[in-house]
């Protein structure tokens, strides 16, 4: 027994280094796992010198071109003993900054000094363009990267001057990127992308996806209560109206930025829908303090009163993203206790107001 015992001890922390290893090396085999989730700052690879800087600090655009190369799948044999490398699981960022200073291909702070140098590396990869968009709006740039995606091309942006993203996709005038400095997805909504922008357009082995998923974010809500009255915007920018909001309206919100906060639905499948934008300002963190069963209104007696709060939830016209009752409220209103709040429990309330009176 001691003996299995042992041995099985043996092979648990076997399994905890080699699992503690995928983090800890930085060409491990868990590096390339997902590279959805490489970031320029990453401390496996983000101290890698780039001619005076180092990739956390200047890193944007090899992140990006590493990202680009994964996701074309570009790394072939030659790629791998141009990197240094045995195989495409040890492929990384700091892999590649590292065969970019190799061949003296940064200038001093890190700027790539060779549009050609990815192609010497990555023979898959070929630079095709530096251009910039000749649109000026959020729709036309969307169209322009669809054009040139559709003719097989891979494009990486200067999103604002100084750092750039890779363009995984475009669905309607959204822009989805995989960002080298955050979790962000869609462009619009962490970076300003106007007409003049910057971009590089390059071929890869295998082309971009031209019909474009866009990721489903699933977001750990709070709720909230209207305050007062305001409107619902599609946007943060609160340009355009599309909906209203009345007081009293409670609703889940699944962020809050720059004064507003994105109030999303919550499906009975289990999915979410955003619906739009409201200013902070109108809305306020519901109670969570919960009632007895039954006295909705906190007044310690369960009365008509509380009936009536109950009809009009039963009865209101509210939205599909938005009740009457919070959640503490609503466990209350279950006066039968059998998990919902229908007309059954307006027939629990009429037996115990009829009895008390």
């Amino acid at each position: 027994m001691q003996r299995i015992r042992k041995n099985t001890l043996t092979i648990l922390l076997a399994l905890m280094l080699a699992f503690t290893g995928c983090f800890l090396s930085v060409g491990g085999s868990c590096a390339a796992d997902d590279y959805h989730s490489w970031r320029q700052n990453d401390p496996r690879w983000g101290s890698t010198n780039m001619n005076g800087s180092t990739l956390a600090s200047s890193g944007c655009l090899i992140t990006s071109l590493a990202i680009m190369a994964m996701h074309s799948d570009s790394i072939d044999s030659t790629a791998l003993k141009n990197l240094g490398i045995s195989k495409k699981e040890d492929f990384n960022p700091g892999v590649l900054a590292k065969a970019y200073s190799a061949r003296g291909a940064f200038t001093y702070g890190g700027g790539i000094a060779s549009w050609g140098t990815i192609s010497q590396i990555i023979p898959n990869i070929t630079f095709v363009k530096d251009a910039r968009f000749n649109s000026s709006d959020k729709k036309g740039i969307a169209a322009e990267i669809t054009a040139m995606m559709k003719s097989g091309l891979h494009i990486i942006v200067n999103v604002n001057g100084h750092h750039w993203v890779y363009i995984e996709g475009v669905k309607g005038e959204d822009i989805y990127m995989i960002d080298p400095a955050s979790d962000a997805v869609i462009v619009s909504d962490y970076y300003q992308i106007i007409g003049n922008c910057e971009y590089w357009a390059l071929k890869c082995k295998n082309p971009p996806t031209v019909d474009f998923k866009a990721p489903v974010t699933h977001y750990d809500t709070m709720e909230y209560i209207c305050s007062g009255s305001g409107s619902v915007y599609e946007s943060e920018a609160a340009s355009k109206q599309t909906d209203v909001l009345k007081e009293g309206y409670v609703f889940s919100v699944g962020k809050i930025s720059g004064g507003c906060a994105l109030i999303i639905q919550e499906n009975n499948d289990g999915s979410q829908t955003e619906v739009g934008w409201v200013k902070t300002a109108a809305i306020e963190k519901t109670s969570a303090i919960s009632s007895e069963r039954g006295d909705i209104n906190c007044d310690g007696t369960i009365d008509r009163y509380d009936l009536a709060i109950l009809n009009e939830y039963l009865n209101d016209s509210t939205p599909a993203w938005a009740r009457t009752l919070t959640s503490a409220e609503l466990k209350a209103a279950d006066m039968n206790g059998d998990g919902k709040v229908n007309g059954n429990d307006v027939i629990s309330y009429l037996e115990v107001i009829c009895t008390e009176e």
